[in-house]
């Protein structure tokens, strides 16, 4: 399997210490083989991160760069266990798509029954694409439950291949992510590797995310970064007509 899509990465306007801009991501991109490429940077909720007069305009911007083609989303954080996000609704309703997360400014670890609470509500709004990062070790989770509602709204998981990086800041993500990808395979959930790079350096890098998917031998036609017309479906059925 080739990966030709990279569903999570973030420019300048996320912060956390990148200058790289969205043409930068879109030449490596291009210098990685990706056909796809999703800029997802951080809802206004996470400190330094831009604000909704960005999200807002998004939509003018180029949707080809060196060839590869262009989604503006968003990682919005979970805020509480109702399922609010950091980002209004009505720009939510605009991009191209979205990915649902936890970090600590935002939403604080609780218990496994509270953490996953939120990302279920969440997904329950039928908004989100993806679900970001589920393997922080910070955040215990049931991780069965979040699977099944991500199977009812036609959602992906995410396999984070930061999170998998060794001496990763989200701790011992493998153990949760191989817990994660057996009960994607029972549920048919479709998984969605995302470099998560933040700037270029890491666009279309999967390095530890494809060898534990080939270690837990996680059948392809469940994961959507070689398949663009499975992709681009899943982002179809959040959208408005």
């Amino acid at each position: 399997m080739k990966a030709k899509i990279d569903t999570h990465t973030h420019t300048i306007a996320s912060g956390h210490f990148t200058t790289d801009t969205a043409t930068d991501l879109a030449r490596a991109a291009k210098t990685a083989g990706l056909s796809v490429l999703a800029i997802t940077d951080h809802s206004p909720s996470v400190p330094g991160s831009a604000k909704e007069s960005y999200f807002r305009n998004l939509k003018y911007c180029e949707k080809t760069r060196f060839g590869v083609r262009i989604l503006y989303g968003t990682e919005a954080d979970v805020l509480d266990t109702e399922g609010t996000l950091g980002l209004r609704s009505d720009i939510l309703e605009e991009m191209d798509i979205v990915i649902v997360s936890q970090h600590p400014p935002c939403f604080a670890p609780r218990s496994a029954k509270e953490n996953t609470a939120a990302l279920v509500a969440a997904v329950r709004t039928g908004k989100i694409d993806i679900v970001g990062h589920p393997d922080d070790e910070k955040y215990p989770l049931f991780a069965e439950e979040l699977v099944r509602a991500c199977a009812d709204a036609n959602t992906m998981i995410e396999l984070n291949n930061a999170s998998l990086t060794p001496g990763g800041y989200r701790g011992n993500a493998k153990e949760r992510d191989a817990e994660l990808l057996a009960l994607c395979e029972k549920h048919k959930v479709v998984v969605a590797m995302g470099s998560d790079s933040h700037g270029a350096a890491h666009v279309g890098n999967f390095t530890y995310a494809e060898a534990l998917i080939r270690e837990c031998a996680f059948p392809e036609n469940l994961l959507v970064n070689a398949n663009e017309a499975l992709f681009f479906s899943i982002l179809k059925s959040h959208r408005k007509p």
